[in-house]
């Protein structure tokens, strides 16, 4: 057992010989360069470093069933993206709000999204198409 081990450790200090013995080239020689290159480090600026932002903030953004206090909303959001309202409000229809403000709306059921076109609301769309497709895909397995 101590002898392969040994044999095991000579083999590996032979290896580690071997491969800083050989030339690598799979990275150029370091040399001093030429003239021009020499002159192009000396006025190039340096790469700018990544600043952490810390004064952004993050709204609060949630997800939840349009109630009968979303009406108004909802139709201002119709008005604003220029779509019909829904038939049929009675199914489920989620809703998207930043802070005080319904900026979203989508029927769960299937129907347009309707957006504040005034507002950046692409992710708050994604969140919304998300649980829409959560929803429906719980639904066959509370009826099996």
């Amino acid at each position: 057992m101590l002898e392969q081990h040994l044999y095991l450790e000579n083999v590996h200090r032979e290896l580690r010989d071997i491969a800083l013995g050989r030339p690598r080239h799979d990275r150029p020689e370091p040399r001093n360069g030429t003239r021009i290159g020499r002159r192009l480090r000396a006025i190039a600026r340096p790469p700018a470093r990544a600043a952490y932002v810390t004064a952004a903030r993050v709204p609060n953004v949630t997800i939840r069933p349009a109630s009968a206090a979303d009406v108004r909303a909802i139709t201002r959001l119709t008005e604003i993206s220029e779509r019909r309202v829904p038939s049929g409000l009675g199914g489920l229809v989620l809703v998207a709000q930043i802070e005080s403000d319904v900026v979203a709306a989508l029927p769960v059921q299937g129907g347009p999204l309707l957006s504040d076109l005034r507002r950046p609301t692409a992710d708050v769309a994604q969140l919304l198409e998300l649980r829409s497709e959560q929803i429906r895909a719980a639904k066959p397995r509370r009826a099996a």
